[in-house]
């Protein structure tokens, strides 16, 4: 039984959208997340258990930032380990065309 081995330049695009895919979901997570924060801001007008119901989606609103931060964080991590392993300088060659 034979295994079929991937090319190392398809491993490197894979994941390069990888990667890119992780920053666009956590930058719109971040987005999305923030916005329902300003929406929840206003609190003139509302009665306590509004408010208190409001602050607690707040919260959990401002864990969500959070976690995608804390993911941003591991993607720059990953990019870092693999840029001191030599790893990322031959698949951004393979983008510029020079490799």
């Amino acid at each position: 039984m034979s295994t079929i081995t991937p090319n190392p330049i398809q491993q490197s695009q894979q994941k390069i959208l990888t990667i890119n895919q992780r920053i666009n979901d956590a930058a719109n997570t971040i987005i999305s997340e923030y916005t329902s924060i300003v929406a929840l801001a206003p609190v003139s007008g509302k009665d306590r258990t509004t408010t208190a119901t409001e602050t607690y989606e707040i919260e959990c609103h401002a864990t969500s930032i959070v976690r995608a931060i804390e993911d941003l964080l591991m993607v720059s991590r990953s990019l870092k380990e693999s840029w001191i392993l030599g790893q990322v300088a031959f698949s951004f060659q393979m983008n510029d065309g020079h490799a």
